[in-house]
């Protein structure tokens, strides 16, 4: 088989493997199982999930604050066993690399990145365990998990040798803005979540219950840290914090939105580009129908996780947008 065609088949492998940590690391922490393990790599002392009595007795008398509920810590250690295998799949692709890195076409260089960023990903999942779901490791190990999805679908897109199409500068400015833009929504997203702020509104609409303006505190909102926290399971920050949250989280869905919405029309009116503008349009209008779905409902783990799901598409939206619209 040639390299390169089993490169793209690992990297379309590790595409599918990454979506499918990020919807279980959503699973786990909105079920709140992210201490489901308290201990990394194992789980209670061990490699899996200990189902015999006497491993659970003795998995208990190490953690005898923590004890073991097998239905959070089963989401955990499955999510772990899924990123390890993201890892081997992508150093498999690095050996490759080095083995290729006389040929052209080969994105040697970006293979080594991910190798070293896949491993960087996986300390921040050991102090997202050890550090207590810290909001601010939380939301590293999210947008970590982003980035690696990322960055194997532009590998893919490399390795298929999809030609790059000249565009405007106007509409590759606005590009580039929009996946700027994503990726901080994301982030607050993620800051939302890790915080324990995304019911903290209700299913009040468009902002937050009356009032919600006179109850805004976004210094300790966004206070990266906080002295003398044991843990930070269930959040520590004050209503107040976590409506300033909350309520920028929603600001920038709006402002998220306008600016997909408007590239969606700039891609729409280059008769090459609308393939791109129909898919980008497409997600963003069930990204927002899964928000909307989010408020209205308050939080069901289903359509929350679905939300997640619906930001990484979004994600790979715009990177394919903006690898096709550089300059030829």
């Amino acid at each position: 088989m040639n390299p390169n065609t089993l490169s793209r088949r690992l990297m379309a492998f590790a595409c599918l493997l990454t979506l499918a940590v990020i919807l279980l690391g959503a699973w786990t922490r909105l079920s709140d199982a992210g201490l489901g393990c308290p201990d990394w790599p194992g789980c209670y002392g061990h490699f899996t999930v200990p189902t015999k009595a006497d491993d659970i007795a003795q998995g208990n008398a190490l953690y005898p604050a923590q004890p073991l509920v097998a239905e959070k810590a089963w989401p955990e250690m499955i999510h772990r066993h899924f990123a390890k295998a993201i890892g081997l799949t992508i150093l498999i692709f690095a050996v490759i690399a080095w083995r290729k890195r006389g040929a052209q076409g080969h994105p040697r260089k970006q293979a080594y990145l991910m190798l070293a960023w896949v491993v960087f990903q996986g300390l921040l999942g050991m102090w997202t365990v050890t550090l207590k779901l810290h909001p601010a490791v939380v939301m590293a190990h999210l947008l970590g998990g982003f980035m690696t999805f990322a960055l194997c679908f532009l590998a893919w897109l490399r390795l298929s040798g999809r030609p790059a199409l000249a565009a405007p500068a106007r509409l590759r400015r606005v590009a580039a803005a929009a996946l700027l833009v994503l990726v901080a929504q994301i982030a607050l997203g993620g800051w939302t979540s890790a915080n324990y702020a995304a019911v903290v509104c209700g299913d009040s609409l468009p902002v937050c219950q009356e009032g919600w303006s006179q109850r805004l505190d976004f210094a300790e909102g966004f206070q990266p840290h906080h002295e003398g926290k044991a843990s930070y399971e269930f959040g520590v920050k004050s209503l107040e914090g976590r409506t300033a949250i909350h309520v920028s989280h929603r600001f920038g869905a709006l402002l998220t939105a306008g600016l997909l919405s408007l590239l969606a029309v700039l891609l729409w009116r280059e008769p090459r580009h609308r393939a791109l503008a129909v898919v980008l349009g497409g997600l963003l209008l069930v990204q927002l129908g899964l928000g909307l779905a989010n408020i209205h409902f308050l939080l069901p783990l289903p359509v929350a996780v679905a939300h997640n799901g619906g930001a990484a598409l979004l994600l790979l939206a715009l990177v394919a947008a903006n690898y096709r619209l550089r300059r030829a």
